[in-house]
């Protein structure tokens, strides 16, 4: 049976080595503050986030670290600031309306786990991949912030005109460095992306951010010299 919340607070709320299922869930104008979601350095303890829906909350100082998220909607969400993801995989996620700053990073404890601890999660979540018919839906999303990284592209619905896929074999032929794309940020992207060592890379024109034209004009420069996939 599916619970509802609607316009209430939640403070504090830690899940930590659960590897508890939290489903059936619905979240309307809500608030959470200072929550954090599946803290753990062991694939086997990961918590799993399923069949939750969220409209129109917010988030302040929360971070969701290693979990399963899957069939989740966030439709219209408020960031007080940047909402991090650490490690986490996702399966039938949905982003829709307006949505603040968002971060989806492959990293667990980023300067603080082991090695071997990360090298975990990065096989783990690469087997769970490939069973995953669609991971994220960011077609309809208006973001302030969007950075996607180590999600396959094509494991990505997106809006074609505004989100645009660089594979890595276009990036190192370094067409990219020619262009005069000083009023956006994509050179830096691009380079982080080649850097990590991933095979393509997702980049968002932000339709909230008030730099959005220029940012979509550097898209279309990118997919005018062949770096970026023609759709």
């Amino acid at each position: 049976m599916r619970k509802y919340y609607d316009r209430q607070e939640f403070i504090g709320f830690v899940d930590r080595n659960s590897a508890k299922i939290y489903s059936d869930l619905e979240f309307r104008q809500c608030r959470f503050i200072s929550c954090n979601i599946s803290i753990t350095r062991k694939p086997k303890k990961r918590s799993v986030i399923r069949n939750i829906s969220f409209y129109n909350c917010q988030v302040t100082g929360c971070t969701i670290d290693a979990a399963i998220i899957e069939e989740v909607l966030i439709s219209g969400l408020k960031t007080h600031n940047i909402l991090q993801t650490f490690g986490a995989v996702f399966k039938r996620v949905k982003f829709e309306g307006n949505i603040g700053e968002i971060m989806l990073t492959p990293l667990i404890f980023p300067g603080i786990a082991k090695p071997k601890e990360q090298a975990a999660f990065d096989q783990a979540n690469a087997a769970y991949y490939k069973q995953v018919d669609w991971a994220l839906d960011i077609s309809e999303a208006r973001f302030v912030e969007c950075d996607i990284r180590r999600i396959p592209a094509k494991l990505i619905r997106r809006d074609p005109a505004t989100q645009v896929v660089i594979k890595r074999e276009k990036a190192l032929l370094g067409e990219w460095k020619k262009l005069d794309l000083s009023n956006t940020y994509w050179k830096t992207s691009i380079q982080f992306f080649l850097d990590d060592g991933n095979d393509d890379l997702v980049l968002v024109a932000p339709k909230q951010d008030p730099n959005y034209s220029n940012l979509l004009d550097g898209l279309k420069m990118l997919r005018d010299a062949g770096v970026a996939e023609p759709d």
